[in-house]
């Protein structure tokens, strides 16, 4: 089961770590154009898109594709 409750980020922690992620993975400009794109989506709007993605899918088989996926990247474990 996936858990950070060891790890308590401030907002401004969240904020800086998750911006570094989407560079690293889309480089600066598709950062730019994602944070253009998600400024644009209201909260309502991407609740509504996140049930569609996760729409019966329980948290566990959310945890175990996202570590599939990151397993099949070959990225170097941290």
């Amino acid at each position: 089961m996936l858990s950070n409750e060891r790890i308590k980020y401030t907002d401004k922690e969240i904020i800086e770590k998750g911006s570094k992620a989407l560079i690293k993975e889309l480089g600066y400009s598709g950062f730019l154009r994602f944070i253009r794109y998600s400024e644009g989506i209201g909260k309502e709007n991407y609740l509504n898109l996140e049930g569609d993605i996760f729409k019966g899918m329980s948290i566990d088989e959310i945890y175990i594709g996202a570590k599939e996926y990151w397993q099949n990247k070959n990225l170097p474990p941290k």
